[in-house]
């Protein structure tokens, strides 16, 4: 599903112009007075979140390292938390389900236990979302598939653009990338924040998504913004 707005920064320049006059006789000009710019405002920009990070995004070695990057930006600025991505994960010793090219998203989470671990700015309440383009689904398989799947006790999500596509999408398609953000941003709301499921499709957190209609459907905020 890419998602998804960049900053940018807007220099604003002040000219002055003076009028020419036919000076006024000399026993009749005026002292000039004396001229005292203005003092200059410095911006400055809002100090930068310390302490452990939120939200680690771990793209597996499936998934673009840049697009991940791009969206650690895009989550910092929209909740206000410390969102960040890691490079891409080493290759895990996934086995994909019998006769099928699906992958246990408990078996991602076990896989990259030390990995998780050894980052730096994690923390106990940090949440790891580790990001894929390989079909995934339970153990248990009471689903054909999953967009996502989350974990509690280990504080893990995993988001999957395996079922993202319709037909005609590429891997770099917009509305790919708006899925996925979609997805990604669930995960952080109900991990992180405390967003509760909903009924209304207009809302980011609508429940049960059974197919990409419902996905493309879906809000993108909770709770929904409505038009006027």
């Amino acid at each position: 599903m890419k998602c998804p707005a960049l900053l940018t920064a807007i220099a604003v320049i002040m000219t002055g112009c003076a009028a020419i006059e036919t000076p006024a006789p000399a026993e009749t000009l005026a002292p000039i007075p004396d001229f005292k710019p203005a003092p200059s405002q410095t911006k400055t920009q809002p100090a930068e979140k310390t302490g452990p990070v939120d939200v680690y995004l771990l793209p597996l070695d499936d998934f673009s390292a840049d697009y991940a990057a791009q969206m650690a930006k895009t989550l910092t600025k929209e909740f206000g938390i410390r969102v960040k991505a890691t490079l891409p994960l080493g290759s895990l010793r996934l086995h994909a389900f019998p006769g099928t090219q699906q992958y246990a998203a408990q078996d991602i989470f076990e896989q990259a236990g030390t990995v998780m671990r050894r980052l730096p700015e994690g923390g106990k309440h940090t949440h790891f979302v580790f990001l894929t383009n390989r079909d995934i689904n339970a153990r248990d398989r009471n689903f054909r598939f999953q967009f996502s799947f989350h974990d509690r006790d280990c504080r893990c999500s995993v988001v999957s653009a395996a079922r993202m596509h319709q037909p005609g999408d590429t891997a770099t398609s917009p509305a790919v990338e708006t899925r996925f953000l979609k997805m990604t941003k669930r995960a952080i709301g109900e991990m992180d924040l405390g967003w509760t499921r909903s009924t209304d499709i207009k809302d980011l957190m609508y429940s049960p998504i059974m197919s990409l209609d419902d996905l493309d459907e879906l809000g993108n905020r909770h709770p929904p913004i409505r038009s006027r």
